[in-house]
């Protein structure tokens, strides 16, 4: 069964169109709920246009990219440019509350409540909306909120990928490429706008991903206090940034001494609980916590759904080794999981209006370098 599923992940021409077709349609159903709010070009003509510029894509990136001459001081550049874009990106909407879009709000307040000692999840936006932000998406946003604009949070994560891109992958090519795809990326050029931050963490957990597995190939628990302190974080950013954590250090925890394993779970259990006890002890009582707390607002699908997905997580975290893997089955399962959360709207008849494709931009960067490593490994092998 291992050598089977090995041998299945290893399908590269495979596996690369399933990365780009989860790609593909995060960003479609942006366009069409989004793109069908306006009135000035027709959706089909609209639907039709991204489809074949997808097509066109996809059929000629590789020819493209060979023509190309990369080098290091141009995707430094390239990097430089898509940040000062997306800062520009995060000034352009004014009036948020006539678009009715609250993400911005949100992040103010709760950053406000948690850094003044008030509980932030009984405390609705002018949407109606609780919010839902664990506390290590609070820590990672308060330099911005700092600064005035929570929206920097999108420019700063995608330059970050970008450097990681270009010290991790074997072609500069290869890291224009993945750094190409987000800044293009429909969901995350929205995002960007509204001043939303969700898919950030997962952007921060791919980068994360990479740059360890570069930096420590032959043992990720190195540096276990280290290690600890950044997974305590990203642990608590999103509820699902649980699914590629564990698929990247799964295996490797088992593998560990008991002094790595030690170090590790103390800093991780350290972080964890300073972490939530920030946002916890404010509360009036349990019973208030238990009325009022992010995790019915992350995303995920019931209890057993999400049971579901994380022991598939755990029984492929001790199969998969190589990094195409790792990406691969992170995409598609957290890809899966947030849809399972989808079809739960549906089936409990949510208007379509109110129906969040937002949780599927999760998937998004995992997509992306899954795409990117697919597609290095294709070239090397025709080369």
């Amino acid at each position: 069964m291992k050598a089977g599923i090995i041998k299945f992940l290893d399908k590269t021409n495979m596996m690369k169109l399933i990365a780009f077709t989860i790609y593909f349609v995060i960003n479609f159903l942006y366009l069409i709920k989004y793109g069908s709010r306006q009135e000035k070009i027709p959706i089909f003509f609209l639907a039709l246009l991204f489809v074949g510029v997808h097509v066109l894509f996809y059929v000629f990136y590789q020819s493209v990219l060979k023509k190309i001459k990369m080098n290091g001081k141009m995707i430094s550049v390239a990097i430089a440019i898509c940040g000062i874009v997306y800062i520009f990106l995060s000034h352009i909407m004014k009036d948020p509350y006539s678009l009715n879009i609250d993400r911005w709000q949100t992040a103010e307040y709760s950053l406000d409540y948690w850094l003044h000692g008030k509980y932030i999840y009984s405390t609705r936006n002018f949407m109606g909306n609780i919010p839902s932000y664990l506390p290590g998406q609070l820590l990672l946003l308060l330099g911005f909120y700092l600064l005035g604009n929570v929206g920097y949070m999108q420019a700063a994560a995608l330059m970050l990928f970008g450097v990681v891109s270009k010290f991790v992958f074997k072609s500069f090519k290869t890291a224009f490429l993945a750094v190409f795809m987000l800044f293009f990326s429909l969901t995350y050029l929205y995002e960007a706008i509204c001043k939303s931050d969700f898919i950030s963490s997962f952007i921060l957990t791919s980068a994360f991903i990479l740059y360890w597995n570069k930096k420590y190939p032959y043992n990720y628990f190195q540096k276990p206090i280290l290690l600890g302190l950044i997974v305590g974080i990203l642990f608590l950013t999103r509820s699902v940034v649980l699914v590629p954590l564990i698929l990247f250090l799964g295996r490797s925890f088992f593998l560990a001494t008991l002094g790595e394993k030690m170090r590790f779970s103390l800093t991780f259990l350290g972080v964890v609980s300073v972490l939530l006890s920030s946002v916890l002890l404010p509360a009036e009582s349990v019973e208030y916590i238990l009325a009022y707390n992010p995790l019915g607002v992350q995303g995920q699908a019931n209890v057993f759904v999400m049971l579901f997905f994380v022991l598939i997580t755990i029984f492929l975290s001790f199969i998969i080794k190589k990094m195409k893997h790792v990406f691969f089955c992170s995409s598609v399962i957290v890809f899966l999981l947030m849809l399972s959360f989808i079809v739960e709207q549906i089936i409990r008849n949510t208007e379509t209006n109110f129906i969040n494709i937002t949780y599927l931009t999760a998937a998004l960067p995992f997509c992306i370098v899954s795409f990117c490593l697919y597609s290095e490994e294709n070239e090397v092998v025709k080369v």
